[in-house]
């Protein structure tokens, strides 16, 4: 049901939900937001809203739906309507999820330690020892206590009669916590004068008690602390990096970190940072392959045995997703008494695991009745609604179940209650989970004033059957913010530094983590190399249809300076080229998704490292790295000869690309890092155009000579100081040694020495090397090098003597060697942080 929001009185579905007793009247604490919400009007709050979703857009909060299209960049999806709950409710709430911390902590702690639980027969064994998430590498290790279980998530649901049940307890890396501060500065800033005058407990307390937390784990005064997050993309990336900023931690990969004698280290540009506590947001198995899941690429070698070794803390510990399962729901009733000397005050939904015979009979004779989950997620075992199972089936499930009956547990199916969001301009309906977060502080446990509430997508069963809304992110649901509303005056404390408050001014850069070091510096490679190959391909098929034979193998040759080991080109000896083969070729460089080193899989490979830092990019230039991904979409009925359009569409977007790197990007270690990139790929890419050169030109390859200047976009400047007139010498002077030519070797060369060396840490040897190699290219004497003229006879080419050449060739062999060496060093020394080698030139 609908409603206007003129209408009076306020009506919307649901048995309960936020009703009164006579189903019609809102709940008394409703009616403060109803009546705000008929003074500021449909449209003022439509306008208001649109700027909301403008600011969600423009901030990049987004939620990856991996079976959505957008992918990562799918748009946080907000209600602006926030859950309301009262004081005294809420009182009710936050003492049963302490008191579930409280008690799940315990059972961590003796699961781990002593298992006095299995000995004496309040924890079944089988429910232990046949979990996956059971990690014996860490029975035994010592970690603190209030790192076993640092941060639970409890999902809530409240059914119709108005209870509050316990639907899954999240305890190894439990998310949403940021998306939930996200939502209460986007509402509060859509309703402000509510949200001030509704007396709304704050969140700020609670994170700043998080980060008192986490800093309190380790013995020093000072300590590192990191987010591990599994990267771009996971379904809530942006909350990793959020809660990174918001706390002010660093936000790593695994990839950030090593293991060096049994201490992790953050690697960095400017060396190794000893790490000393780690807020995950990776899964336990996850998080060391030597020790745990050797597939795992999302976690660290040797951090088992660094925590082992007590050198460093991470939270929530490693193993705790062991009581994450709902099969641990029917004995923790037994465990509150027995461990608390309590009763549970906020009971779990009926739930059985069949591990127990009775329970398993009872299952089976009431399947119609529950939904069957995998004991352990991990076995990857869907959900079954045992209602929509066909009858002749039955019978086969139920064998199932009895041949590894610890492996299932059933619960009952709840009926949600709702709560009413803002749609179409007027309130309706929804079924709404609330999660909620409480925290260990080590002195204590502190519940988040509300949490992150989800809502479904609509009141319509998913498939028909009749089971119900299923409240679920990624199945399209959204969020709201909550509001618990306070009988007492609040914390008004705020993490954010309000407006007109002076900050301290800095231009001391942040440490830059070695991963967004190589993302950025192969960001700058795979954006060249795309130039490379794009304006290669142009410049091969504006010329091939008109070819000659001897044309035909100058494009050849043009072809070869791009060295691909994909070539669809005959390998054969002998065998005689012709223009199709060589169209077919080129179609195969431009759209071939398979072949790794076409212009769409190079694309893709820019597409894929500028997201892995998207957070550290303008808005511009993420839009403008979407766009060329796109710029090669090439349809199947696109003809041959307009390929040149689109190759000129995308070098347009380039071009864009490079002058943003060059006036929108500040000159920090990331811009360093994306210059040498496109430096060092360009310089590779010329020293194998120069040694075209190198060898002594027959009259009907001099064309080669036109080619070469095209695709080095620089016949301007060769025009400009020569002409029409093409010589082999004065192409060489242009693209080799012309230090005023951003497209020539020397440019390249002294760039990259200069950038280098404004490095925090380079090697004096790689310095070395690439000025050795600078000055044995200016120290090439053109105007003494003898090219043969076309036409000379053979006597008068062996006469005039072509040793200078062949040592020019010499040369640019050895930098073609030299700077993928370069390049390694480079990595090994700023990125793995490994031991770099040696390299030198004209040896």
């Amino acid at each position: 049901m609908t409603v206007d929001l003129d209408q009076t009185p306020l009506r919307y579905g649901g048995a309960y939900d936020e009703l009164s007793a006579d189903g019609v009247t809102p709940r008394a604490h409703w009616a403060h937001l109803i009546e705000s919400f008929r003074a500021i009007g449909p449209e003022e709050l439509g306008r208001r809203w649109n700027r909301a979703e403008r600011r969600i857009r423009e901030n990049g909060i987004t939620y990856n739906i991996y079976s959505d299209p957008l992918g990562a960049n799918r748009p946080w999806k907000i209600d602006v309507v926030p859950f309301l709950i009262p004081s005294d409710e809420w009182r009710f709430i936050e003492a049963g999820i302490v008191q579930r911390a409280q008690l799940l902590s315990l059972v961590l702690e003796d699961l781990y330690g002593p298992q006095r639980l299995i000995a004496e027969g309040h924890f079944p064994a089988a429910l232990l020892y046949a979990n996956p998430a059971f990690l014996r590498p860490l029975v035994g290790v010592r970690v603190p206590a209030h790192s076993y279980l640092q941060m639970l998530a409890v999902d809530l649901a409240r059914s119709p009669d108005g209870k509050w049940w316990v639907l899954a307890d999240r305890t190894q890396a439990p998310s949403g916590s940021g998306y939930a501060l996200e939502n209460r500065t986007i509402v509060s800033d859509v309703l402000p004068d509510l949200f001030r005058t509704s007396n709304v407990l704050r969140l700020a307390p609670f994170f700043r008690a998080q980060r008192e937390a986490l800093t309190s784990l380790s013995q020093k005064d000072n300590p590192r602390i990191v987010l591990l997050t599994p990267g771009p993309h996971n379904e809530t990336y942006f909350e990793h990096s959020y809660i990174a900023r918001y706390l002010g931690f660093t936000l790593v990969e695994g990839a950030d970190l090593t293991v060096r004698d049994r201490c992790v280290y953050l690697k960095t540009v400017d060396g190794l940072e000893q790490i000393d506590v780690i807020l995950r947001r990776v899964d336990d198995s996850f998080c060391d392959p030597l020790e745990l899941r050797s597939e795992s690429l999302l976690g660290v070698p040797g951090l088992v045995d660094a925590i082992v070794a007590g050198n460093v803390q991470v939270a929530n510990a490693l193993g705790s997703g062991v009581i994450e399962t709902a099969a641990v729901m029917p004995f923790l009733p037994g465990l509150s008494r027995h461990l608390l000397g309590e009763n549970l005050k906020l009971p779990s939904v009926a739930t059985w695991w069949c591990g127990q015979s009775y329970a398993l009979d009872w299952v089976l004779n009431n399947l119609d009745t529950v939904v069957v989950k995998p004991a352990f997620p991990s076995r990857g075992i869907e959900p079954v609604f045992g209602a929509e199972i066909p009858a002749a089936e039955k019978r086969k499930f139920a064998d199932q179940m009895r041949a590894r009956p610890y492996e299932y547990v059933a619960q009952e199916q709840v009926t949600l209650s709702t709560a009413p969001v803002w749609e179409h301009g007027h309130l309706d309906a929804r079924s709404v989970v609330l999660r909620a977060y409480v925290l260990n502080t080590g002195s204590g446990w502190i519940a988040i004033p509300g949490g992150l509430v989800r809502v479904a997508e609509s009141e319509e069963a998913a498939d028909g059957a009749g089971k119900g809304p299923v409240v679920s992110m990624q199945r399209g649901g959204h969020s709201k913010d909550a509001w618990v509303l306070w009988d007492s005056p609040v914390d008004t404390f705020s993490m954010l530094r309000p407006r007109g408050e002076p900050i301290d001014l800095s231009r001391v850069e942040r440490a830059v983590p070695s991963s967004v070091a190589d993302n950025v510096f192969w960001l700058g490679r795979y954006v060249e190399r795309a130039e490379n190959i794009a304006r290669l391909a142009r410049t091969m098929i504006s010329r091939i249809r008109r070819a000659d034979k001897a044309e035909l193998g100058c494009l050849l040759r043009l072809h070869g300076c791009l060295e691909s080991r994909y070539s669809k080109l005959p390998k054969a000896r002998g065998k005689r080229l012709n223009a199709i083969a060589l169209e077919k070729e080129l179609v195969s460089l431009l759209i071939d998704p398979k072949r790794p080193d076409s212009l769409v899989s190079t694309l893709g490979e820019v597409s894929r490292v500028g997201g892995n830092v998207r957070e550290r990019l303008s808005a511009d230039m993420t839009f403008l790295i979407g766009k060329l991904r796109d710029s090669v979409q090439i349809e199947s009925r696109t003809q041959f000869l307009e390929y040149p359009a689109i190759l000129t569409n995308c070098l347009e977007l380039l071009s864009a690309f490079s002058g943003m790197e060059r006036e929108n990007i500040n000159r920090g270690s990331g811009w360093l890092f994306m210059s040498l990139g496109r430096r060092l790929e360009r310089a590779i890419f010329l020293a194998r155009q120069l040694r075209e050169v190198t060898t002594p030109l027959a009259e009907e390859d001099w064309p080669l000579l036109e080619c070469l200047l095209e695709v080095a976009d620089s016949s301007m400047a060769y025009r400009t100081r020569y002409y029409t007139t093409l010589q082999p010498l004065a192409l060489l002077n242009v693209l080799m040694v012309d230090q005023k030519n951003p497209r020539s070797l020397d440019f390249q060369l002294s760039h990259l020495e200069e950038l280098y060396e404004k490095l925090p840490r380079h090697a004096r040897e790689d310095v070395k090397a690439m000025r050795e190699a600078l000055e044995l290219l200016r120290a090439i004497d053109l105007c003494k090098l003898s090219y043969p003229l076309p036409g000379a006879s053979v006597e008068s080419i062996a006469a005039s003597g072509t040793s200078g050449l062949a040592r020019l060739e010499k040369f640019l062999r050895e930098l073609e060697i030299l700077l993928p060496s370069w390049s390694n060093n480079l990595s090994s020394r700023y990125f793995s942080h490994a031991r770099t080698l040696p390299i030198t030139i004209g040896q």
